[in-house]
């Protein structure tokens, strides 16, 4: 049904020119003479209604076959007037089912006035007041003066976005819009309105198509959103440490909760400004550490995380429970090594060796003591100075003998220490470029 644009007429100086008579006379011949006493006849321009008596009938309805015509304070039929709660057309018939919009006269005083407002005139003729109405499939509401209302409104708590000037009908789904709230970064931000129209105000990981959107105040969220503190918040989420990630979420550009991998920039005040990191991703919550650094299966692979949510490269102290820690180490792509590492050392301006656990409840962590004759203290391989060729290294309550590649120097079972003979068989001197002699067991500890 297209809508028609009218200018409202005002009764009392209403003028109706033969050419839009009503077409009803023509199916009831009538005499001028009597026409002149009872029934329709034509004055001034226009058409007025005598009763029987022969009283010109005025403000009032007056019925022929279907249709009602409006007889106005001066007996003239009304045309493109509002009468009422009704409205009559260019034909002086009462309109039904029908769009009528009537000049705005305080439009350009007021910027939020239109420029015509549109009214809906039902199957009763009557205009449609305070209360939604759906028209050929969409739906429209009119408020108490019957102006369809356009733009977002408030009604019984909800709101709704009605589109723009002219247009009237009930948005659903995603509707991106100016942004006037003076506190947001954003000119224009997303809004979404459900099936019956109303806008998802405040909500967290609301559900639509499959993905999950958080709101505040109507807006979605985008980045990093501090989620509102729930009877069910732990207890770091319900007051996180200044330098913690927890009780946030990240949700992606398009409003969507992130799940996996980003390498984005952290939270602002906990992150290093500027810089960017990479973190992983449940169902939007960044996998992060109570305290220090933890670590986390992603795919069966082991990464450490920071408490404010930033994964780990390199050589790092990790907690390993209890109150324990360990050294790891962590390729480029976050992933734990095991095994025979080459790690260098910026401090110290060199290359270390270093032996990770690659197996068991110990996985990944520094190894501590001596495998396969080599000595570890926590993963670092221990030697000594090229120079020097050897040097003693304490392990759990004992002194050990290790050269230049940290390999542990023993006796033979029937070796004797020249230095010590009264050990007997079973030790052997070592001499380092000091002249210093060291004498060491089948064990390569070292004899005091």
């Amino acid at each position: 049904m297209k809508k028609h644009t009218k200018v409202l007429a005002v009764l009392s100086t209403t003028a109706f020119m033969a050419a839009f008579a009503p077409n009803f006379l023509s199916n009831a011949p009538v005499s001028s003479v009597y026409a002149a006493s009872a029934g329709w006849t034509q004055e001034n321009g226009g058409w007025v209604f005598y009763d029987s008596d022969g009283d010109l009938l005025t403000d009032t309805w007056k019925k022929r076959g279907d249709d009602w015509f409006y007889l106005d304070s001066e007996g003239m039929q009304a045309i493109n007037a509002q009468v009422d709660e009704y409205y009559v057309g260019e034909d002086g018939k009462r309109v039904t089912e029908s769009w009528i919009s009537v000049e705005n006269e305080d439009y350009g005083n007021d910027e939020s006035e239109p420029e015509y407002y549109w009214y809906y005139y039902g199957k009763n003729g009557k205009m449609t007041t305070s209360r939604w109405m759906t028209i050929e499939g969409s739906t429209y509401y009119f408020n108490e003066d019957g102006h369809m209302m356009t733009g977002e409104i408030s009604l019984d708590g909800f709101n709704y976005y009605l589109g723009e000037e002219g247009d009237g009908k009930m948005k659903t789904g995603w509707i991106q819009l100016e942004d006037e709230n003076e506190d947001s970064d954003y000119t224009e931000s997303w809004f979404y309105y459900d099936r019956s129209g109303k806008r998802v105000e405040n909500q967290v990981d609301k559900k639509i198509d499959g993905a999950y959107y958080t709101f505040e105040d109507g807006r979605m969220q985008t980045g990093w959103y501090k989620l509102p503190v729930t009877e069910t918040a732990s207890a770091s989420e319900a007051a996180p440490a200044n330098n913690s990630v927890a009780g946030y979420q990240y949700y992606d550009e398009d409003g969507k909760r992130a799940s996996d991998w980003r390498t984005i920039e952290g939270v602002e005040g906990i992150s290093e400004e500027g810089e960017t990191y990479r973190f992983y991703f449940k169902n939007g919550k960044p996998y992060y550490a109570e305290s220090g650094l933890e670590l986390f299966s992603i795919d069966s692979k082991k990464y450490a995380f920071n408490t404010k949510g930033e994964m780990q490269t390199g050589k790092q102290v990790v907690n390993t429970g209890d109150g324990e820690v360990a050294n790891f180490y962590f390729g480029e792509d976050g992933v734990m090594r095991t095994g025979k590492q080459v790690i260098y050392d910026e401090k110290n301006d060199e290359n270390q060796n270093w032996y990770f656990h690659t197996d068991g409840s110990r996985k990944g962590q520094g190894y501590h003591g001596i495998k396969d004759n080599v000595l570890y203290i926590y993963g670092l391989r221990q030697e000594a100075d090229k120079d020097l060729r050897y040097v003693p290294v304490e392990l759990n309550g004992n002194q050990y003998l290790v050269n230049a590649n940290g390999v542990v120097q023993k006796a033979s079972s029937s070796s004797k220490s020249s230095t010590k003979p009264e050990l007997g068989n079973g030790f052997k001197d070592y001499k380092d470029e000091n002249d210093k002699i060291w004498v060491v067991s089948t064990e390569g500890v070292i004899q005091q």
